[in-house]
């Protein structure tokens, strides 16, 4: 099983990273949106009187760049395994459903940390920023962006796997992505957008907001919120339950939908003997659609014998030891 898994785990991590970096597109939007955008903010604060600066502008932009990798490009990622029948091929064989999720997130997260670490270094160059980030409460700071990483993973199972199109995944993916770059203090400054009551209302409709002023609230060193730029009034308390009440909500969704997908297919199978290898095998040879996809069929196959043939031997040793003694 140990054999399997790490092989399982090298290919999926490998195929992740040959679409990533062979799609232009996911790299541009990964990396360079939030970085030029963060760059200008920092680099003309003071070009004008009319020009307002939020002291936690890096926060807001490593906020957005990790909705950006961690759901938008996430959302394409799952999308496409989705199309090729990855998912039905894997978890209709014995081979851990577990295993097969968390390289994905691994691998995603090894991304949003590089782009995450490259907006540090290059904020670095700044020297207001070299300042405030020594007095970061990192506590808060770090609370703030594990929920938006776990949340926006989730969202993005959720819209991949719920879409059929992958043009209504991006629309969706556009529209948790674009509202908070423009509403969430990254575009636009929150001291500008705090003017207009109805455009503070419009921001608490993303569900990302929350988390991102959690975060923002740890940088400049204010976790119980006095200052009321967010609007909670005081009660810091807020984001950190609507955070966490979102992530259980969004958990039981994806929770029907893996049920829906992975799971209620398999139960028509359930007559044949050795269902876990012969589910796999019949299923997956109905849905191949070409060479390549059989010789990935034969290939799981030989795996799954091995992996047999590895318990028949040692459950004969077992049975050759009681015998002996």
């Amino acid at each position: 099983m140990k054999y399997n898994g790490r092989k399982l785990f090298k290919l999926i991590f490998s195929i992740q990273f040959s679409n990533y970096k062979s799609d232009i597109f996911i790299i541009f939007s990964g990396w360079f949106i939030t970085i030029v955008t963060m760059v200008v903010w920092l680099a003309f604060k003071n070009a004008g009187e009319n020009i307002v600066y939020d002291s936690f502008i890096l926060a807001s932009a490593i906020g957005i760049g990790t909705i950006r990798n961690c759901l938008f490009n996430f959302i394409k990622t799952i999308h496409d395994f989705k199309q090729n029948n990855f998912f039905h091929r894997m978890f209709s064989t014995s081979l851990s459903k577990t295993l097969v999720f968390t390289t994905m997130i691994l691998f995603n997260q090894i991304v949003n940390l590089f782009v995450t670490g490259s907006l540090i270094a290059i904020a670095m160059a700044f020297e207001d920023q070299r300042y405030l980030i020594k007095h970061v409460n990192w506590l808060a700071f770090f609370a703030g962006f594990f929920l938006l990483v776990f949340l926006s993973n989730i969202m993005a199972f959720i819209v991949a796997l719920s879409c059929k199109k992958i043009e209504i995944a991006y629309v969706i993916g556009n529209i948790y992505y674009f509202g908070p770059v423009y509403l969430l203090g990254l575009g636009i400054p929150y001291r500008t957008l705090e003017k207009s009551q109805i455009v503070i209302i419009i921001s608490f409709l993303f569900p990302q907001r929350y988390m991102l002023n959690i975060m923002a609230s740890g940088w400049i060193d204010d976790p119980k919120m006095t200052d009321n730029t967010f609007s909670y009034g005081g009660n810091y308390w807020i984001p950190y339950l609507v955070s966490i009440l979102l992530i259980l909500i969004s958990l039981i969704f994806v929770i029907k939908i893996f049920r829906s997908l992975f799971e209620d297919d398999n139960k028509k199978y359930k007559r044949y003997s050795n269902t876990k290898k012969h589910l796999g095998i019949i299923y997956a040879i109905k849905r191949a659609s070409s060479f390549d996809e059989l010789d990935q069929i034969i290939e799981l196959r030989n795996m799954l014998n091995k992996n047999t043939e590895h318990k028949l031997k040692e459950k004969g040793r077992m049975s050759w030891k009681r015998t002996k003694k």
